[in-house]
């Protein structure tokens, strides 16, 4: 137990960490074409991750509703 971070270092390092985000300032960074087009990546991966998803639970899912 000896060898356990005292609970208030933990506090004081969470509160230090969010209120550091207080004084970031605005980064003023360019997007290029290619930062755009990796967004749109991630949302059509995970869209399609849910419909696998759904597809593979799909008789689960359809017992829960159904009864």
């Amino acid at each position: 137990m000896k060898n356990m971070i005292p609970i208030r270092y933990f506090i004081i390092t969470v509160l230090g960490l969010i209120l550091t985000d207080f004084w970031i300032k605005d980064a003023y960074a360019y997007i290029d074409p290619s930062s755009a087009t990796m967004f749109i990546q991630v949302i059509v991966g995970a869209l399609v991750g849910v419909g696998i998803t759904i597809k593979v639970f799909w008789y689960r899912i359809k017992d829960k509703f159904t009864k």
